[in-house]
C-alpha cells in the first residue's frame, strides 16, 4: 500500500539550515565473473533521497520541530514535504503525456559535453513560483490547473508535448525510516540555552 503524503505537513527550514547529510541511493545488482569482469543489472531505474537531521546539536525550538513531525506522521506512517538544500528547483523543465490535454513534470538531468540526461518525475511542484511554457510563452494561470500533488498539469488547448516546458520550484516527499528517533541532551542549563542532538533521525524519499 502506498504512504500517504500529507501535503501541508512542511519541515521547517531552520531545521535543514541547522545542517542535514543526505545520500543518493541506487540499486543494481553486482556479479563479478571468474576471470574479473562484472556483470551489473539495473535494478532501481530512479534515485531515492536520504536525508538525516541532528547532526549538529539543535536548539529546543528546532529539535521539537523533529519531534512533532515525527508525532504528526505516526512515527512515518504517513509522508510529508521537505525542500532540498541542494537540488529544489526546476529552469528547464519537460513534460510528458499522460492523456489529452494532461501532463507529468519531469526534471531533466543533462551532461552538457555528451547530450546525455536523464529525466525525474516531480510529483509535488510548489504553485508560487511555477511557471509552464508552451513554444517559450508563459500560458496564463487560467488556461492551465496543477495538480500540487501529483505534479500533474491540465491544458485543455491540449498543445504538442515537445512543445512544453516549465520552471519553478519544488518538494520533496519523505518520511521517517525509523519507528524510533534517539536524542541526546548535549548542553543543559536554561531551556534557551539547552542544546539536543539526534543522529538517527532519517528521512526517506517516498516514490510516488
Amino acid at each position: 500500500m502506498a504512504i500517504t503524503v500529507f501535503g501541508d505537513v512542511i519541515l521547517s527550514s531552520s531545521v535543514l539550515a541547522a545542517g542535514v547529510k543526505g545520500k543518493n541511493l541506487r540499486l543494481n545488482a553486482r556479479v563479478p565473473t571468474d576471470n574479473g569482469y562484472e556483470s551489473i543489472n539495473i535494478i532501481w531505474t530512479q534515485t531515492l533521497r536520504q536525508y538525516t537531521l541532528g547532526l549538529v546539536p539543535l536548539c529546543l525550538e528546532q529539535w521539537q520541530a523533529i519531534e512533532t513531525l515525527h508525532e504528526i506522521t505516526e512515527g512515518g506512517a504517513y509522508g510529508l514535504l521537505l525542500q532540498d538544500p541542494k537540488d529544489s528547483t526546476v529552469s528547464d523543465g519537460v513534460m510528458t503525456l499522460v492523456s489529452a490535454g494532461v501532463y507529468q513534470l519531469h526534471k531533466r538531468y543533462l551532461h552538457a559535453a555528451s547530450a546525455r540526461f536523464k529525466t525525474r518525475k516531480i510529483t509535488r511542484p510548489q504553485a508560487a513560483g511555477f511557471v509552464p511554457t508552451v513554444a517559450s510563452m508563459p500560458l496564463a494561470p487560467t488556461s492551465y490547473t496543477l495538480d500540487v500533488t501529483t505534479g500533474r498539469i491540465a491544458i485543455p488547448s491540449a498543445p504538442a508535448v515537445g512543445t512544453l516546458a516549465w520552471s519553478g520550484p519544488f518538494y520533496v516527499p519523505v518520511h521517517f525510516i525509523d519507528d524510533v528517533i534517539d536524542w541526546d541532551l548535549v548542553m543543559s542549563g536554561p531551556a534557551e540555552q539547552r542544546l539536543v542532538a539526534g543522529p538517527s533521525v532519517v528521512l526517506q524519499e517516498i516514490r510516488e
